[in-house]
């Protein structure tokens, strides 16, 4: 595996056509689907779903891609470094994200941080749970926002608790639910009900929606990808979802009602062991603060 493999992977996934990846690197198209085949057959995955009229990533493209720009990104610094371009030491940080309702808490943290490390250099990354997990693992990221899952613990990760919150039924104005004040199990098992991707949610919530689905029909149910699709139905219409009552991911025009039910959700955040790491002590500090 070389950069210009790299370079060209990166450069096809951003623009979805291997034209204009080769006009934007300034080769013949034929070179860029050559290192592709290549980087593909030495990673014996299919990084491309390719017709006549289209690409898209596969699965593991898009984990790929995590990974593609931070050894890009790493080997930038590198020469920089090596050549003198940096004056300042750089203190670097990286946060790994799920979702773009987690990149709703960091604004404040983020200044507060820099304000007390001024060499510090943030790096927000937004992948799928698995490849955050093995950046985490292979300590490519420093900290790992999420719900607490006790499998994430195992191995040196150590997790940080910032909140505790009840779960919450989302609807829209007009939905009949929407004039109760709280609602409870046997209330959300009639109506048309949208159900997030269990890797995407806390367990707990993915086992009440098992239940759920268990007294409605397919015609009663539709599936989001994530939690930004889920929310998107229940906007568009008669529709309910259930989520983690954390303020930082509720959406304007919508009400979210209580449901009367034991189970809590604890949200935090993952990192490895680190007595010594005074930027991850302070993050952990700002954060409690703010939740």
């Amino acid at each position: 595996m070389n950069t210009v493999q790299l370079e060209c992977f990166l450069a096809v996934a951003d623009n979805l056509s291997f034209a204009r990846a080769a006009e934007q690197l300034h080769i013949t198209q034929p070179a860029v689907t050559h290192q592709i085949s290549s980087l593909e057959n030495e990673l014996n995955v299919k990084l491309f779903r390719r017709t006549t009229r289209t690409v898209a990533l596969t699965n593991d493209g898009w984990t790929f891609c995590g990974y593609a720009r931070t050894i890009l990104k790493t080997t930038d610094q590198a020469k920089a470094r090596l050549s003198g371009q940096y004056e300042d030491r750089i203190q670097s940080f990286s946060i790994g994200c799920h979702t773009p309702f987690e990149l709703n808490i960091l604004p404040p943290v983020l200044k507060s941080l820099c304000n007390e490390f001024p060499s510090i250099h943030p790096d927000l990354k937004m992948v799928p749970s698995q490849a955050l997990r093995n950046l985490l693992q292979e300590e490519s990221i420093d900290v790992m926002l999420g719900f607490y899952d006790e499998k994430e613990t195992k191995g040196n990760n150590t997790y940080v608790e910032l909140g505790k919150s009840g779960i919450v039924c989302a609807v829209t104005g007009e939905h009949p639910l929407a004039q109760k004040s709280s609602v409870t199990l046997k209330d959300l098992e009639k109506g048309t009900m949208v159900v997030c991707d269990p890797e995407r949610i806390p367990s707990v919530i993915g086992q009440l929606q098992g239940q759920l689905l268990g007294s409605r029909t397919s015609s009663e149910t539709f599936f989001g990808d994530n939690l930004e699709c889920t929310l998107a139905f229940v906007r568009s219409g008669i529709r309910f979802c259930l989520l983690p009552d954390f303020p930082f991911m509720q959406q304007e025009n919508l009400i979210y009602l209580p449901v009367e039910t034991e189970h809590t959700i604890s949200f935090g955040l993952y990192h490895k062991t680190a007595n010594n790491h005074t930027i991850l002590k302070s993050f952990i500090k700002i954060l409690q603060a703010c939740f």
